[in-house]
């Protein structure tokens, strides 16, 4: 975000005096039925694109008028009250947010723009745990969340391959992501992706696509970027060294024994490095081109920073998702920017590392496989070895299985769209149609799962999960006592300060952060 844009976001969040209030928020599209919550929701917030906001304490929108009608103040950019309580109509094409108290009451219909769910004063029993205090004045953020989780037959059972946009925190961040389902195992053509919504969020989904690759006889199919590659040979590291030890073990297979260091207790920033060394033949060093395979996925180190910088929001969150809604990743970008990604870096002939490319999908819950493909002239032929260096943010990252792989030829995956979808054993013809339609979106709640049937190609398919949309996190009431405007100033204007300050209170509870995350998973 530029300075003044963060002044003004700073001057909207702490220009008035704090209200505490059960709050959720919902975009101006889409609310097909929101009325029939108006005896059940005392007020709205309409955040106008100018910058005003408009209260109204009894309102109605009619469908498919555009125009939300009713009695309420209006204050201007820097909430000063610019009138008395009286009548006010507002077009929607004007509303950036519109903020209301109990928006799981409301159906908001299946339009363009969907819902926007962060919910105050929500404390359900499965959330007690990760809402326990940790001492002085802050709450765990342990919480389970990360977006849509899809689950597909491992040849055992329905097992977890991906989550879906988890960097896509609000609607201007809209994104399509795409993931592996590395372990999926399909019995037949016929293939099932189970969505499931196991968080306090609302996740609101353009599309789901499974992206068909046929795989090369004996290999695999990676993906680096927007490259697909068919991969053969894969060796496991000859040694590994990490935080001092030796990880080779840890390594060897995608097997769930993974790689992860503790943050540093002074800097959430600080970084480390792993390395690596792969034995190749001389054969192998002239004829193909060399890859490295990561199978990773985040710590909760992301998590925690996301929920705090809501906690330091507090009661002004939705001026701070309003700015968020109008500037995108600028807002919140610079924090992400530091932690960054995991950089793959390889050794040349002349014994430097040099920077091959870099891994990093956002997510602490479903792990990721991806190809760094190496540059030419890595390999010492002479000394047979390829040396790896891995950089990234000590205790942000869990690193399943590394590989070294012969790369292919590139291939293009085959783009499927689903064939039907079920919820509760059903056919459910409209969220079908909201996958379909690139106009509408499917918006889940939590507890909500919903099975999506695909017809695969002929043959031994490499199968990869792609899905587009958004989500909003539910506040936690819990969270408002931990407020503080200036601490969330300083995560989007000096985040460097931010990291160095926030690592004590992280370490507080990083031993029992996987525990408690798991267990406060919204059960279906």
């Amino acid at each position: 975000m530029r300075i003044a844009g963060a002044v003004a976001c700073f001057a909207l969040a702490t220009s008035c005096s704090r209200t505490v209030y059960e709050a959720h928020f919902a975009s101006p599209a889409q609310l097909s039925k929101i009325t029939e919550a108006a005896s059940r929701s005392p007020f709205i917030k309409c955040h106008m694109a100018d910058g005003r906001v408009i209260v109204l304490e009894h309102w109605a929108i009619e469908e498919g008028t555009g125009i939300v009608d009713g009695f309420g103040i209006e204050y201007d950019a820097d909430r000063h009250a610019r009138s008395v309580a009286q009548h006010q109509q507002l077009a929607l094409a004007d509303v950036v947010l519109i903020e209301t108290n109990r928006p799981y009451d409301v159906d908001i219909g299946t339009g363009s723009i969907v819902a926007m769910a962060i919910g105050t004063g929500v404390s359900l029993a499965v959330t007690a745990i990760c809402l326990a205090p940790t001492g002085g004045n802050s709450v765990n953020k342990a919480c389970f969340g990360s977006c849509p989780t899809f689950f597909a037959d491992d040849g055992r059972a329905m097992a977890l391959q991906a989550e879906g946009f988890s960097s896509s925190i609000a609607r201007s961040l809209e994104a399509t992501d795409v993931d592996a389902m590395w372990t999926a195992r399909p019995k037949s053509r016929d293939f099932d992706v189970v969505m499931t919504n196991d968080a306090l969020e609302t996740h609101v989904v353009d599309s789901v696509r499974v992206l068909a690759a046929t795989r090369p006889a004996g290999g695999r199919v990676l993906r680096a970027g927007g490259k697909y590659y068919g991969v053969a040979n894969m060796r496991a590291p000859a040694y590994a060294v990490g935080g001092g030890r030796d990880v080779t073990e840890l390594f060897a297979a995608s097997d769930e024994r993974e790689y992860k260091s503790l943050a540093s207790a002074t800097n959430l920033a600080d970084r480390e490095t792993v390395d690596v060394r792969f034995d190749v033949s001389t054969a192998t060093g002239k004829a193909k081109r060399l890859g490295l395979l990561v199978v990773d996925r985040n710590s909760l180190l992301n998590t925690f920073l996301f929920y705090q910088a809501l906690a330091f929001m507090g009661s002004r969150v939705g001026d701070w998702m309003t700015a968020i809604e109008k500037s995108g990743r600028e807002t919140l970008g610079s924090v992400a920017t530091m932690l960054g990604n995991i950089e793959v870096l390889a050794k040349d002939a002349t014994g430097a590392f040099v920077h091959a490319g870099e891994v990093g999908e956002v997510g602490p819950i479903a792990r990721e496989a991806e190809l760094v493909v190496l540059p030419d002239g890595i390999v010492s032929l002479s000394a047979g070895h390829v040396d790896v260096r891995l950089s990234m943010v000590k205790g942000n990252w869990k690193i399943d299985q590394l590989a070294l792989v012969d790369v292919g030829d590139a291939l293009e995956p085959v783009a499927l769209e689903p064939l039907w979808v079920t919820r509760d054993g059903k056919v459910d013809e409209r969220a079908l149609g909201a996958l379909l339609d690139s106009k509408r979106h499917l918006v889940t709640q939590p507890g909500d799962a919903y099975t999506i049937h695909f017809r695969l190609p002929a043959g031994d398919q490499e199968l990869f999960l792609e899905s587009r949309g958004y989500y909003y996190e539910w506040m936690r009431e819990e969270w408002l006592k931990e407020e503080d405007q200036l601490a969330a100033l300083q995560l989007v204007m000096n985040p460097s300060a931010a990291l160095k300050k926030l690592a004590p209170r992280f370490k507080a509870i990083e031993p029992d952060m996987d525990r408690i995350f798991w267990q406060s998973r919204v059960t279906r």
